[in-house]
């Protein structure tokens, strides 16, 4: 079986153009994204809370996805902030006969890549609270989630790329969430990440049949809370 498609994010100028390493693509995308967000979406419950008084850490259900007054997590995703004007995209393979040599079979700006719309929020009716928290991450190069082997044993085809927008909370425009291979999702996992102090809770309610589908009712930005005084 062939080695494994591998993929970096990064600025065009740290994109090794011919035979590389792991290490030095390792570094190039240590120049890549560098922040992302924490996103949660949860079908209320029973109980309808005070924003301000919701944990800065978005356990809502603590470590079940429902909790006892019917409070489900329906979303827990990380974003990365790909930002495809200024982000390239760098694919990689290793020699059958050498695998820790690495080929250059892509390098193409996002921007020049076809474009998905994929939906986070909930497709039925009826009010849903969310929280995001900000992060600072480092990522490791990127691969494909969960490749069927034959996706894995045919050739690279750059028109199977699509780069993935979607509609988040009450930004009035598409946010890039990701990117995909033939309808797989890339994944870069993460060398390390540090969360932001603050986060911020939502109360958005959808109604398929209104003429604006999703209102955002309440918005609050909670902080940890101080350390008690000795």
């Amino acid at each position: 079986m062939p080695p494994p498609l591998i993929f970096v994010v990064a600025p065009a100028t740290q994109l090794p153009e011919a035979t590389t390493s792991l290490e030095d693509l390792q570094l190039a995308q240590a120049s890549g994204p560098s922040t992302g967000f924490s996103l949660r979406i949860f079908n209320r419950g029973a109980v309808h809370p005070d924003l301000g008084g919701l944990p800065v850490d978005g356990s809502l259900t603590g470590e079940q996805r429902r909790s006892s007054d019917g409070t489900q997590l329906l979303c827990d995703a990380l974003i990365l902030r790909i930002e495809p004007q200024h982000h390239w995209l760098g694919v990689y393979q290793g020699e059958p006969e050498d695998p820790t040599s690495l080929q250059c079979l892509d390098r193409v700006a996002l921007s020049e890549l076809s474009n998905a719309t994929c939906w986070f929020y909930p497709t039925h009716d009826g009010t849903f609270l969310s929280w995001e928290r900000g992060l600072g991450l480092s990522l490791r190069p990127g691969s494909i989630v969960d490749c069927p082997d034959d996706l894995n044993q045919e050739p690279y085809d750059r028109s199977r790329i699509s780069v993935l927008w979607s509609l988040l909370g009450d930004n009035a425009n598409l946010t890039c969430v990701g990117l995909t291979y033939a309808g797989q999702r890339l994944d870069w996992p993460l060398r390390s990440r540090r969360f932001e102090p603050l986060a911020t809770w939502g109360r958005f309610r959808i109604d398929c049949q209104a003429d604006t589908s999703l209102v955002v009712e309440d918005c609050v930005t909670v902080f940890p809370a101080p350390p008690l005084a000795l």
